[in-house]
C-alpha cells in the first residue's frame, strides 16, 4: 500500500491534508516529504495533518511528520498532527515527539488558535 494524500480547505485559510496508507520505507515506496515543500511553496502555513487514514507505520514515518513540522516552522507557517489511531500514537509517545509537535483529538480543535499573519495573535 502506498501513501496517498488528498487535501481540502477549512475556511479558506486552512489546508487539510489527508494522509492514507502505510508510512514505512519497507515496501515499494520511498518516502520524502517533497509534498510539504509543494504546499509551502504555493504560500499555505495553515496546514493540518489528518493521520486518521494511516495504517502500517515505522520510525520513517515518525521522522518525516517530523520533518514536514520543521519545514512548515522554517517557512513561517504551522503545521498541526490529528487522527492518530492507537499504534500511530504510541511511536510518537516512545520517540517522545508527543511533546514536541502539536496532535489534537478533532479537526476542530486543531482549528482553534491558528495565529492571523503579521499580528502574532490567534484567529
Amino acid at each position: 500500500m502506498s501513501l496517498k494524500i488528498e487535501t481540502s480547505r477549512i475556511d479558506g485559510e486552512i489546508l487539510l491534508v489527508r494522509l492514507s496508507g502505510s508510512l514505512t520505507r519497507w515496501g515499494e515506496q520511498s518516502l520524502d516529504e517533497p509534498w510539504i515543500h509543494d504546499f509551502l511553496c504555493r504560500g499555505e502555513k495553515k496546514l493540518i495533518v489528518d493521520l486518521s487514514g494511516i495504517g502500517p507505520m515505522d520510525s520513517s514515518g515518525v521522522q518525516l511528520l517530523y520533518e514536514c513540522f520543521a519545514a512548515a516552522r522554517s517557512a513561517g507557517g504551522e503545521l498541526r498532527l490529528v487522527g492518530a489511531n492507537t499504534r500511530v500514537a504510541r511511536l510518537f509517545q516512545i520517540t517522545r515527539l508527543n511533546t514536541v509537535l502539536p496532535f489534537h483529538l478533532t479537526i476542530a480543535s486543531a482549528c482553534e488558535g491558528f495565529r492571523m499573519p503579521g499580528t502574532g495573535r490567534a484567529g
